[in-house]
Order: structure tokens, then sequence, then C-alpha cells
């Protein structure tokens, strides 16, 4: 019996058109087709082997843009404790729609989510990979993004074949959840988020009805002193 790895489960996210699928990708393979009706749509993790690791990949690249995801994100989370968060990104070409996904992410899963995300920038020509830091440093959004990722990114072509890039990502991944002390992020901590969301939400509710109440108080006293006079 081989001897294997820790499993590890990763939701890979951003923009689609930043990878090339087919059979030769070692990470997600052939593209899945995806159906219209996100109601009854239903995301299959598929399971791959990567470097002596069962990797099970959750696949919601270009999905932050389709609407009525809460469902899904139930699903997944109910079935999966996520080792890692993969942001894939086109190295040098930070688009609207790259930072529409980590929004996303950001008001689906909470500020914590930060903790578990791997930045994955792609490349199609090996040169561009040799400019990266360059890259990072001429351009203030990049780097910031890679701050709030705790600095963790990893380069790999987009047709993600090359088996050496992929171990080095598994090693990170690995990496990443040793420092989260071996916790991966789970369907409760999803459901906290979800309850500060609605306090927050309350809360504004409460602080704008007191206002109300105060300036409904001083008016009348305001009415009833002119009256007086």
């Amino acid at each position: 019996m081989d001897f294997l790895l820790p499993n590890l489960s990763v939701v890979l996210f951003g923009n689609s058109s930043s990878v090339q699928f087919g059979q030769e990708n070692v990470l997600l393979g052939e593209k899945q087709m995806n159906m219209e009706n996100t109601e009854i749509f239903k995301i299959v993790p598929f399971q791959r082997k990567i470097s002596e690791r069962h990797v099970s990949v959750i696949n919601m690249a270009g999905l932050h843009e389709t609407e009525n995801l809460d469902n899904l994100v139930d699903q997944i989370l109910n079935e999966n404790e996520i080792h890692a968060f993969i942001f894939v990104v086109r190295l040098s070409q930070l688009t609207d729609a790259d930072k529409m996904g980590l929004e996303w992410l950001q008001r689906v899963f909470g500020d914590n989510v930060f903790q578990f995300v791997i930045i994955l920038f792609t490349y199609e020509r090996e040169e561009e990979c040799d400019t990266i830091i360059d890259d990072l440093k001429n351009n203030p959004v990049l780097e910031q993004l890679v701050e709030k990722c705790g600095g963790r990114y990893h380069t790999c072509n987009m047709m993600m074949n090359n088996q050496s890039e992929m171990r080095e990502l598994m090693d990170k991944i690995e990496r990443l959840f040793n420092e989260n002390k071996q916790q991966c992020y789970t369907g409760d901590m999803n459901n906290t988020v979800l309850q500060r969301q609605k306090q927050n939400k309350n809360g504004k509710f409460i602080i704008k009805k007191e206002n109300m109440e105060r300036i409904t108080t001083s008016v009348r006293r305001h009415e009833h002193k002119v009256c007086a006079g």
C-alpha cells in the first residue's frame, strides 16, 4: 500500500480565464460543464492525486459573478473542511473581475478567510515568472493583495501541467495548514460570519431607531417650550 500524505481539500476561485483546462492540467483537468440553474446546481469536488496526496478540488472559478450562491456555499461547507482557498490571478494582469472575486470571498466567508488564502499567479511564458518580484514592487495594488494574504503566493503556468510546480503548491498548502495549527475553514466559522453580519445589520437598525427617538424627543421639548412661551 502506497504511503500517502494527508488529504487536502482546496477551493479554487478567481477569473477562469487565468487557467487553461485540459487533460494535462494536474490540478483541474478538463473543464466541468456548469448548469445554468444555480438553484439546482451542485458542485461536486473532483479528486486528484498530486505529489502522493489525495486532493479534493472544488472549482469555483468565475462563479463569484453568479447570483444566489448561498446554497452552493452551504453545500460545500457542510460536506468539506477547507485547507486552502486558491485565488488564481493572471500574472501582471489584475482585472476588475479579479478584484470582484476577492471582494466576494471576503463578503461571503469573512475577514478571517484570508489566513487560508494562497494567491496563485499563472503565466503563459516562463520569462514572465522571472520578473514577479519587480512586478509586485512596481504594482502597489498587487503588493497590498499579497500582504493581505500573509505574503503567500505561488506561480505556475496556465496549463498547470508542471509536476514540480504543483508539488511545490501542495507543499505550501500543507505548510499553511500547519501554520493555522492544523485548523481548516469550516461551516461553523461561516455560521459565525453570518451571525455577525446579521448582528451588524440589527445594530445599525437599533442605532437609527435610537437616533430617531432622540430627535423626536428633542423636537417635542422644543415645541413645548415654544407653546409655554
